[in-house]
């Protein structure tokens, strides 16, 4: 699939499914079909166990994680995890639109179709963009954005070490929010949403209690995905296994993730170093860049992870620092495990060794789901990862689904405003300014008849040296600027309409502006259209050819 041809729905309630629903049953066969039989080695282990370990694992974090906080995992016996259809999603902990949310509810619904379970990830190892969401406010009778702060952000902390720092800024939010937002939103999520966020005291990290308050928002509603968070999936068995296979072939993978990133910039004309992702760096002294970050937890900034291969040991360090982490007994050819004892020492000790974006999917995908289910900003990272794993890994990584929602928030003013109008005043403004005479017409002073005559004569010039250019260009100019202030009056009245125009246009943009925090939306209007995503997901696993289960999850 070719994720730059993904557009999110233009229209108020448009649901994006790629591929489409009668789609998806064949996708789910052939991930599972090709998963159950890839025979790759990773450091002295099938990919195959390496699968089977990794999902046993990840319903015990998720129990584990939802019961230390009082909420339950859905209940699944070995043989579920084992071999029923695992769908996973996955998000930043932050207050995001309903186009995200609506994936852990299509993740919930389609296990349920396939008899299978569901997961969503909760990428807390990724860096807060704000700590303040943008909501509308109508000022004379035309809508503007507006931010509103929930907290401070004062440095670049991940979310799983974003402690509040503006304790009354988050109590007082509520508040501030309907100051903003006023009766435009009467029924509001936030409502029931911010007691759930306020209400875990104990909890200093940010994201985590809005990860709490989501989860326990969609179990009132019915829903009930398993959840972990990436924090935790990194410092799992399996992911430290398959973060010694990387770095055991580091060379190899800076070489194929490089070449697929400048191949992917040229076809996409994009000249930015930063954009999609930034190159893997090499030092003179053999220091690669390893597509992880790294961080202690009493410094809570991610820096790229480095490591060098040293004889039958490769060393780690963090970028900027000095010192050597560890020095892993690892190779090419090297079974991971006394590595990965290695790894979860440095875990213990504080250190934080987490995924990219890329590697983050590459894992879930190859090593834990059966389907995964991005946004339209997954997908299209993951057509550069896509080329990347299939390299590296040779084979083709399990196809995934594309999921996204257009919901505009309820009740907020719309008029229909006319883009060809705003396109004949601006005609009208250029030959305002450079045709007057064609506004003017034919019947007018004799002196206004002189000036024209002259800019034709002007226009009739020769042109055949610079000289002669530049003296024509100066009497045209010279000629529309006498005719100016003969149409000075109509140009003001021009601008007056079009900036009325632009005005209401803009108040329109934000009406319809799919990006607004679930948190503003109608509590019933959004449950309405996230259960009515889940009942065109139900559907699929019930088809002609749906694959066929005895697992179901609760």
């Amino acid at each position: 699939m070719i994720a730059g041809r993904v557009r999110a729905p233009q229209t108020n309630g448009g649901l994006l499914v790629s591929p489409g629903l009668d789609g998806l049953t064949a996708l789910l066969r052939t991930n599972r079909d090709f998963l159950s039989s890839w025979d790759y080695d990773v450091q002295g282990r099938s990919a195959i166990s390496l699968r089977e370990t990794a999902r046993r694992e990840l319903a015990a974090l998720s129990r584990d994680y939802l019961g230390e906080f009082g909420l339950t995992a859905p209940p699944l016996d070995d043989e579920a995890i084992a071999s029923a259809p695992l769908i996973a999603t996955g998000h930043q902990p932050e207050l995001f639109h309903p186009g995200v949310w609506v994936k852990n509810f299509a993740a919930w619904s389609l296990a349920r179709a396939f008899g299978g379970w569901s997961v969503n990830l909760i990428v807390d190892n990724d860096i807060p963009k704000s700590a303040a969401i943008l909501a509308p406010r109508l000022a004379g009778g035309r809508l503007k954005l507006e931010r509103v702060e929930f907290d401070r952000l004062i440095s670049e902390s991940p979310y799983e070490d974003w402690s509040i720092t503006d304790p009354a800024a988050l109590a007082s939010f509520p508040g501030r929010s309907r100051e903003v937002v006023g009766e435009l939103a009467p029924d509001w999520l936030l409502g029931e949403f911010w007691p759930r966020v306020l209400g875990r005291p104990e909890i200093g990290h940010l994201g985590q209690r809005f990860a709490l308050a989501r989860r326990e928002t969609e179990e009132s509603w019915g829903v009930a995905n398993q959840e972990a968070p990436v924090s935790r999936v990194a410092e799992s068995t399996p992911f430290l296994w398959f973060v010694s296979h990387l770095l055991a072939r580091l060379p190899r993978y800076v070489r194929v993730h490089n070449q697929a990133l400048e191949e992917y910039r040229a076809a996409h004309g994009i000249r930015s170093k930063n954009h999609p992702v930034a190159a893997l760096a090499s030092t003179r002294d053999g220091w690669l860049e390893a597509p992880f970050w790294a961080w202690r937890r009493e410094q809570p900034r991610r820096r790229p992870l480095l490591a060098r291969q040293n004889g039958r040991l490769i060393q780690l360090r963090i970028a900027g620092e000095d010192g050597i982490l560890a020095e892993l007994p690892l190779s090419e050819d090297a079974i991971a495990c006394c590595a990965v004892e290695q790894l979860r020492d440095l875990a213990s000790a504080g250190i934080r060794i987490r995924p990219r974006a890329l590697t983050t999917t590459m894992f879930t995908r190859y090593f834990v789901a059966d389907l995964f289910i991005h946004g339209i900003g997954g997908a299209k990272y993951d057509e550069l990862g896509d080329v990347v794993s299939q390299r590296f890994l040779g084979a083709y990584p399990p196809g995934f689904l594309t999921l996204s929602l257009t919901l505009w928030l309820a009740g907020l003013p719309q008029d229909s405003t006319n883009l060809e109008a705003i396109r004949r005043l601006d005609r009208r403004a250029r030959d305002l300014i450079h045709h007057p005479e064609r506004v003017l017409g034919e019947q007018q002073p004799p002196d206004v008849r002189n000036i024209i005559e002259a800019k034709r004569a002007a226009i009739a010039g020769p042109v055949g040296t610079r000289l002669e250019r530049k003296s024509r260009w100066a009497a045209i100019r010279r000629c529309n600027q006498a005719l100016e202030p003969l149409l000075r009056d109509e140009r003001d009245h021009l601008l007056l309409e079009r900036a009325n125009i632009a005005a209401q246009d803009a108040s329109n943009r934000v009406a319809r502006n799919r990006e607004f925090s679930i948190i503003l939306h109608s509590r019933e209007r959004l449950r309405e259209a996230m259960m009515r995503g889940v009942s065109d997901f139900a559907v699929v696993g019930s088809g002609p050819g749906a694959l066929t289960t005895p697992h179901h999850a609760s």
